[in-house]
């Protein structure tokens, strides 16, 4: 059966460096990147924006899914804002599908979270909407958590290896 290993936790945490690290150690896999599938100007999440942003996603997710050489497919996401919208229109638009979710809740210390940011050049408002925002966004959520304050994208691939069984 087909595996779609989600990954979210707050901006700027390291979702798209450690996903990318995790479609070369897995065999079989793909990456789904929600970032080319909402690239538009202005962008901004609304109602005519999301059924868009929705089915870009869901799409790719689905070819994936059709695709015989694939068995896993990750994907990273965020939830602040109206981004809880466009997650459960995907979810519900891949439901035809037969496959495992295997969902990681990545987090870091705040201070780690603002260097991550920092190293990726994000401007300093943009980091306090990441810091105000995104990282209240996880509360409450119950998906298994890996705290990787202290790893490497490697040892954080790793335990998301471990953590799901894959």
């Amino acid at each position: 059966m087909k595996k779609l290993l989600f990954l979210c936790g707050p901006n700027g945490i390291g979702k798209t460096s450690i996903s990318k690290k995790l479609v070369n150690m897995l065999p079989h896999s793909a990456y789904v990147d929600s970032d080319p599938c909402r690239i538009m100007n202005p962008f901004v999440l609304n109602d005519d924006t999301i059924p868009t942003i929705s089915k870009n996603i869901s799409d790719l997710i689905s070819n994936y899914f059709n695709c015989p050489a694939v068995e896993i497919v990750i994907f990273s996401y965020g939830f602040h804002g109206r981004r809880k919208e466009v997650f459960a229109r995907v979810i519900e638009s891949i439901s035809s599908f037969q496959y495992d979710f295997v969902p990681c809740l990545l987090w870091c210390g705040k201070e780690e979270n603002i260097k991550r940011m920092n190293a990726d050049s994000r401007s300093e408002d943009r980091i306090a909407r990441a810091l105000e925002e995104s990282r209240k966004a996880f509360d409450g959520i119950s998906y298994p958590k890996i705290d990787i304050t202290h790893l490497s994208i490697e040892q954080a691939a790793s335990a998301i290896l471990a953590q799901a069984n894959l």
